[in-house]
């Protein structure tokens, strides 16, 4: 029987598929940027890489955070000012010899 059918009011969408989502899939999720930016332990990646395949929902994140990116990579195709790169580097310097 359906809420509309009991007369019990409709639960939002978002709540109920923020509930079916399991904890695996809100930690695979998480760290989806991680694993893309090749910023994780290959063992770590590994099986997030395996959780991935084996869930629709999660493989259907993955593929579209992988399309977005790419559809950055070739909107972005503008090198910064040589200027603006030197500023950067040097912070970079500066704060990681700290």
């Amino acid at each position: 029987m359906t809420a509309e059918q009991t007369g019990a009011p409709r639960e939002p969408r978002a709540e109920a598929d923020e509930r079916e989502v399991s904890q695996e899939c809100r930690a695979a999720l998480e760290h989806l940027a991680e694993l893309l930016d090749h910023a994780m332990a290959d063992s770590d990646a590994d099986v997030l890489r395996a959780h991935i395949e084996a869930c629709d929902p999660c493989t259907e994140a993955a593929d579209a955070e992988e399309h977005v990116r790419a559809l950055i990579r070739r909107a972005c195709v503008e090198k910064a000012p040589s200027q603006l790169r030197v500023r950067i580097v040097s912070q970079l310097v500066v704060r990681t010899s700290r």
